[in-house]
């Protein structure tokens, strides 16, 4: 009987003990998921709808500062500018953010593939209007210069 009543004091004690530690000692924060947005580009989502076969998709991975973007096109001709602008759907804005500037006027016709991947460093002010879901992707031509086809930047997971 008195072996069962140490034992029991002793493992009472040890859990006291480890009861009263701080909570974080000893481990790590989890770094927060990275942010996902996403943008369907059409020509019927330009404020004046433009009459185009092309259509693309645009991705932006958030980590703290950075995003990591993604634009894929088909059937796109001369495409020569890429931004992200502040605006809702079915007005024109400022740009806050250029995605892609050509090196050289682009003379690709029907083009069909990766326009651009990169990461860049953005402001908090970008991260805050793409939060509002006030933001939109526009891609630009030489036969459109204000924009061939767009799209809205929306969360998704």
């Amino acid at each position: 009987m008195r072996g069962r009543l140490v034992f029991a004091a002793g493992t009472l004690a040890v859990l006291v003990g480890v009861g009263s530690c701080k909570d974080d000692v000893g481990l790590t924060s989890i770094p927060p998921e990275p942010e996902r947005f996403i943008a369907f580009l059409s020509g019927a989502n330009e404020p004046t709808p433009t009459t185009t076969g092309a259509q693309g998709l645009a991705t932006v991975t958030v980590k703290g500062n950075l995003i990591t973007y993604r634009i894929e096109l088909s059937n796109i001709d001369s495409a020569f500018l890429a931004h992200i602008h502040h605006g809702p759907a079915g007005t024109s804005s400022g740009i806050i953010q250029n995605l892609y500037i050509s090196p050289r006027p682009s003379t690709d016709l029907n083009f069909s593939g990766l326009l651009i991947e990169d990461t860049v460093t953005v402001t908090d002010a970008v991260l805050t209007q793409m939060r509002a879901d006030t933001t939109y992707v526009n891609v630009h031509t030489k036969l459109n210069p204000g924009g061939e086809i767009r799209g809205q930047l929306f969360r998704f997971q």
